[in-house]
């Protein structure tokens, strides 16, 4: 089965999204994490979000 760039593009952006969306609401809860873990959440994020984009504006 062959899926659209496109549809990748969304998917990725939605993950990212989805990272600072869990990353937020862990911390709101008061549970405290690395530095190191936290800049690598936000830093895949950004890339997932960056590669969603990516991947949509190829796949139009």
């Amino acid at each position: 089965m062959n899926l659209p760039d496109w549809f990748y593009g969304v998917a990725s952006i939605l993950a990212g999204v989805m990272i600072f969306f869990l990353t937020w609401k862990k911390r709101q809860r008061g549970v405290r994490e690395d530095r190191y873990n936290l800049i690598g959440k936000l830093f895949i994020g950004l890339f997932m979000i960056a590669f969603g984009v990516l991947l949509f504006k190829a796949g139009k």
